[in-house]
């Protein structure tokens, strides 16, 4: 029988609007009754009815689907036995569940052709892996797990799924970066932008580009290292948030921004330097190019590992530190671009509620109201008249936070607190907003 259906009626999307549809792993926000579904698939697998555990544990991964035509999660039901396939961007996951056992696997590409240099790659990142484990399987590189249910729990089944999911994702698209990507299995279900997306996002990243060097003139042989940085690397984030790239343009830009914080032996203007250089590399890449680069798939899991809500308030306060040095010196051009800076850093590095990924996203949107003008929306903010549309950011507020206030008890909808002066001032007030936001639960 089909199960799918009986699972989907144990989902209830998230009540939040405006559900952002940017960034790495946004599309697998967690279901909201994943606690609710772990505690019935703990009950029924000490009942020993095991398939029932399984059942309720699939629905605990079911999300909020995005646009792309597939769905994340397609489930079957036979006589003592379950299979699912689940799609993790460039890979697909394929399963068997029975009483004895669970067995995923992700096939990854052909033998044939590979570079020995990759075959030693996946030997050498089986010492990496806490669960699964790159074979060769008639004459296909696969990545599989398999685990005993004697002793089964929902935790002990969600982490090695994630693990095997995310790791032949990223196997894939290392592969496609820098080899031929003909060799990969199952690749089929990706799908490439449209000509006239990808050219509208060609053009804005161009835009984009020119804008920032534009900014720098006059700066660049003075000591502003610390503005050139945070100019570069917020020019950086919101390319890969907004535009989401993929393959080799993805790996670059990641390479690029982790390892301007990961080298602390250069100095920070060869580090600017190596940025200056990408970014003109960037500009330079014909639109044929650029195109190959992207594409949409179902995503099941988050990359993300949730971070406490302390590490985010203790960023924020380091960077408002920041924006205070440089008002005191009078570098007020490269303040509002810290602001920008904060939320898209953010939204890279950590793993958020849902909740305080619709606020960072709300203040990205904010900024960047062209981009989203170019995606059919409203702005949020007039640059030309320098004002918000106040009534919709107070209800994208609201939206973000109302849904969860039953839970915890102490977030309260800060919409009436912000200070709509203009851009600046708006970004002080919401981020000292955001920092003392309660997710303690009641």
């Amino acid at each position: 029988m089909k199960l799918f259906d009986a699972l989907r009626s144990w989902f209830t999307p998230p009540a939040e609007a405006d559900a952002p549809r940017y960034g790495r792993g946004i599309h697998a926000l967690p279901n909201p009754r994943e606690r609710e579904l772990f505690d019935e698939a703990s009950e029924a697998f000490v009942q020993r009815d095991t398939l029932r555990g399984y059942e309720y544990f699939l629905a605990s991964l079911l999300h909020e689907q995005s646009d792309h035509p597939l769905t994340h999660l397609g489930i079957e039901k036979t006589e003592g036995r379950i299979d699912f396939l689940l799609y993790q961007g460039s890979a697909l996951v394929r399963g068997t569940i029975t009483s004895e056992s669970f067995e995923a696997y992700a096939n990854i590409a052909v033998c044939e052709g590979l570079d020995v240099a990759v075959k030693r790659r996946f030997l050498e990142r089986n010492f990496q892996l806490t669960y699964g484990r790159f074979s060769r399987e008639e004459g296909v590189i696969r990545l599989r797990i398999r685990l005993d249910n004697a002793t089964v729990t929902p935790q002990k089944i969600f982490y090695p799924l994630r693990e095997i999911a995310l790791n032949a994702d990223f196997e894939k698209e290392f592969i496609a970066a820098e080899f031929d990507e003909t060799i990969l299995l199952e690749y089929g279900h990706v799908s490439p932008l449209p000509r006239e997306r990808a050219e509208r996002l060609y053009a804005l990243m161009r835009e984009w580009i020119a804008r920032t060097r534009q900014s720098l003139v006059g700066l660049l042989s003075n000591d502003n290292s610390g503005m050139v940085s945070f100019s570069y690397l917020a020019l950086l984030l919101q390319i890969d948030y907004l535009l989401m790239p993929r393959k080799k343009l993805a790996k670059e830009i990641n390479e690029k921004i982790n390892g301007y914080f990961l080298d602390d032996e250069k100095l920070t203007e060869d580090k600017n330097a190596e940025l200056e250089t990408y970014l003109g590399e960037l500009d330079a890449i014909v639109p044929e190019t650029f195109a190959t680069q992207f594409y949409t798939a179902p995503y099941t899991f988050s990359p993300y590992e949730h971070a406490l809500h302390d590490e985010i308030a203790s960023f924020i306060d380091e960077s408002l530190a920041k924006v205070r040095w440089y008002k005191n010196n009078r570098s007020h051009y490269v303040i509002s671009v810290i602001y920008r800076y904060i939320a898209l850093y953010i939204l890279y590095n950590y793993g958020l509620h849902p909740s305080l990924r619709s606020l960072m996203h709300l203040h990205v949107e904010i900024y960047a109201g062209d981009f989203f003008a170019a995606e059919g929306d409203v702005p949020l903010y007039d640059s030309v008249a320098k004002s918000f549309d106040t009534h919709r950011i107070a209800q994208r507020i609201a939206s973000a936070i109302d849904p969860y206030t039953e839970r915890y008890k102490g977030l309260r909808n800060f919409a009436d607190d912000l200070n709509y002066s203009d851009l600046d001032h708006f970004s002080q007030s919401f981020y000292l907003q955001i920092k003392n936001l309660d997710f303690t639960e009641v």
